[in-house]
């Protein structure tokens, strides 16, 4: 299976960046400017996640704290909440869910209820985390403070996970990014470097692109084939029906690690075409039962010669002895063997985007 850098983006800092950066010449700056490009590529955090953005924010914690003291109907002098606050020592903690603990304590007191007090900042919170102009101030001030510091800068780095990450296409542009960006700081000899280990990382991981110069990671013909697998399997196994045909050839095409006869090759491609058949049913518009007349009425065929080749496919399926019928035994030219196998999971796997409205080609191309 070729795969995707999103999946082994935390071992990237262990075979790329260390090795890249911790040599003489390297500018100290380095990872702030790196992290400021792969800040772009983050996920924005949702739900109670996004309350971080926030709690982060020294001025929007402290706006928080005097909303809530407002909320809860509590008369106190500016001057006095402003001492109230810096007492709670909220902004002197990182970790945001400290700094709530921190700011809950300050409230409390004044509140004289706990409960009220923790239900008015979760909701103020909220309210500054959906504010989309607020939420970006926050998230600019938060971006100056990591890139201006360069160890902040490379701890969050570092700290970044696969979860965090937008996907796969984004993460390319990112990763195609730092060579320029790299080119800047350290000319030829660290942008050069940086590819020769992009290079050696997309082998050692059997990724699914060939790195071109400049820096262009460009996906290759297994690796999309694979991706078109994987997003198949993730297709039927939102479907019971589907789940348990898909299931049904991965298995018989394991068995044949044991048995390679005819006639397991032969269940083999029933399996396979009845895996195709499924799909195409649950395609809108479809009314017919069989692949053949699937075919007619999906009508996602680019030429009508495409067409026909798939419901040939069927109609050898269809008719050689002993796959899906009885067949036709003088219609046989010889016994099927493994170049039939590899031959036909290929063409039916590859003829799976047009009998279903569930595959979005360009992700397979290019990822998500």
């Amino acid at each position: 299976m070729r795969g995707e850098f999103v999946s082994v983006w935390e071992d990237t800092f262990r075979e790329i960046w260390i090795p890249l950066t911790e040599q003489e010449g390297v500018p100290d700056d380095v990872f702030s400017q790196l992290y400021r490009e792969l800040s772009t590529v983050l996920k924005e955090p949702t739900g109670e996640d996004a309350q971080a953005i926030p709690l982060a924010d020294a001025i929007q914690l402290h706006e928080a704290f005097d909303r809530v003291l407002f909320l809860a109907g509590v008369e106190i002098e500016g001057a006095r909440a402003d001492e109230a606050f810096a007492a709670s020592g909220a902004t002197n903690h990182e970790d945001p869910f400290q700094r709530r603990a921190a700011a809950e304590a300050g409230l409390a007191p004044l509140i004289g209820d706990p409960t009220k007090c923790i239900r008015l900042l979760t909701l103020v919170l909220s309210e500054l985390a959906d504010d989309k102009k607020r939420r970006a101030e926050a998230k600019d001030r938060a971006l100056d403070g990591i890139v201006n510091d360069t160890a902040k800068s490379r701890q969050a780095f570092e700290s970044v996970r696969s979860a965090d990450l937008v996907g796969e296409r984004a993460l390319v542009a990112f990763l195609e990014a730092a060579f320029e960006i790299l080119d800047d700081l350290g000319a030829d000899d660290l942008s050069n470097r940086y590819f020769n280990l992009l290079e050696r990382f997309i082998d050692k991981f059997s990724l699914r692109y060939d790195l071109r110069r400049p820096c262009t990671l460009c996906p290759t013909l297994p690796g999309v084939f694979a991706s078109l697998v994987r997003d198949i399997r993730a297709l039927t196994s939102r479907d019971p029906h589907l789940d348990v045909l898909m299931k049904d050839f991965e298995n018989v095409v394991r068995d044949l690690r044991q048995d390679c006869s005819d006639g397991r090759i032969k269940t083999c491609i029933q399996k396979q075409v009845n895996l195709l058949e499924a799909v195409g049913r649950a395609c809108p518009g479809v009314t017919g039962t069989t692949l053949g007349v699937i075919c007619d009425q999906v009508g996602s065929w680019p030429h009508e010669k495409l067409k026909a080749a798939m419901k040939d496919l069927y109609g050898f399926a269809s008719d050689y002895p002993g796959i899906r019928h009885g067949g036709t035994p003088a219609s046989a030219l010889r016994r099927v063997d493994m170049r039939d196998l590899v031959a036909m999971s290929i063409l039916l796997v590859g003829f799976t985007p047009y009998l279903s409205n569930g595959l979005n080609p360009d992700v397979v191309y290019r990822g998500t």
